[in-house]
């Protein structure tokens, strides 16, 4: 190791990543109340997706609260505790988060990909749903062990533990690969968007509700940037005073699960909008006017035939009671044409030949 730099000591935590830390899970939370009220002025009830966004959040707190853990070992701005101690308290914080972090973006990933799947109900679609969900549970579990193993042992402390791994690899891919994700979560819904029935301006309108969350792509670029950036940095160091240069990548890591549960509720606020709806009250709209349609030709031609035949079995009805009241008439009238008996003595009509 070289050595030891002069004070001040840098620190890791810095006031910007405090006042993010604290902020932003308020944020994301009332971003989460709002989307509760939407679903209760739409008279819907909790659906899976709510729920994992709300699990996703607490997951997301957790990158705080670690924050404020190790903010009293190592002070914020500068350390004031010596410097092995503060870059100790340093290496942990990052590479707990690190290895943590993939649990909250999974989750809120998923839970937009189960909020797809409600909204677009066709056997295909749930499929690839269910598909890309597996991919990202296989994503986080596998960086989840990646960053875990690439100490050699994994032990505390950290400072005289060794790598296995290309750290600056594995932390790239981390980064670039939750992007990736995120693209392929905003794509999934487009081709199915683009075979609904209006116009094209309408699904352009409706795409965009859904790329609300395209933002949350933008915290995930400036984090594989500045990660690095600082990595770099630090790896090609034998000193480790560069390690508070992580400082603004670990503010984006904070920032990138708060800001993706901000995006996957921007979609469901339509019922709070005077006049608005929620995505899948226009789709299943859209649905419902074209099922009707389809099936209203079918439903004329069918409903010609029961009506002909209620007509047929009611003028059938009309024309057995007329035969059979002109059958009495006749009858009626033979018997009032036929002579009457002659009576025999006492008044009574003979019986028998006559």
């Amino acid at each position: 190791m070289d050595q030891v730099p002069p004070p001040p000591y840098p620190s890791l935590v810095t006031t910007g990543l405090i006042v993010v830390s604290a902020v932003f899970p308020v944020i994301s939370a009332a971003a989460i109340g709002f989307r509760l009220v939407a679903r209760r002025k739409s008279g819907q009830a909790l659906h899976s997706d709510d729920y994992w966004i709300i699990a996703s959040w607490f997951l997301t707190l957790g990158l705080s609260i670690l924050v404020w853990y190790f903010t009293p070992k190592s002070g914020i701005n500068f350390y004031h505790v010596d410097f092995l101690t503060g870059t100790e308290s340093s290496l942990e914080l990052i590479f707990l988060s690190s290895c943590y972090v993939q649990f909250p973006l999974a989750a809120v990933k998923i839970a937009v990909l189960l909020f797809y799947k409600r909204v677009f109900p066709t056997p295909m679609f749930r499929a690839a749903v269910w598909f890309v969900i597996g991919i990202v549970s296989v994503w986080a579990v596998l960086f989840f062990l990646l960053v875990l193993l690439e100490l050699d042992p994994v032990a505390f402390p950290l400072m005289t533990a060794g790598l296995r791994l290309d750290s600056t690899a594995i932390g790239l891919a981390q980064v670039a690969s939750s992007f990736v994700l995120d693209v392929l979560v905003l794509s999934l819904p487009i081709p199915v968007i683009a075979r609904l029935h209006m116009k094209w301006e309408r699904k352009v309108a409706v795409t965009l509700i859904f790329w609300l969350g395209a933002f949350c792509a933008v915290a995930a670029i400036v984090r594989t940037a500045l990660l690095d950036q600082s990595i770099r940095e630090v790896v090609s160091s034998d000193s480790y005073s560069l390690v508070s240069n992580q400082s603004k990548q670990y503010i984006f890591m904070v920032l990138e699960p708060n800001c993706s549960i901000l995006a996957a509720c921007l979609p469901t606020y339509g019922p709070l909008v005077s006049g608005g709806r929620a995505p899948e009250s226009i789709v299943r709209s859209v649905r419902s006017v074209f099922s009707i349609r389809s099936t209203r030709s079918n439903n004329v031609s069918a409903a010609s035939l029961p009506r002909s035949h209620n007509k047929s079995a009611g003028e059938s009805q009309v024309e057995l009671h007329d035969v059979e009241h002109e059958a009495w008439s006749r009858k009626a009238s033979r018997e009032a044409r036929v002579p009457p008996l002659p009576k025999g003595p006492g008044g009574n009509r003979p019986t028998g030949e006559w």
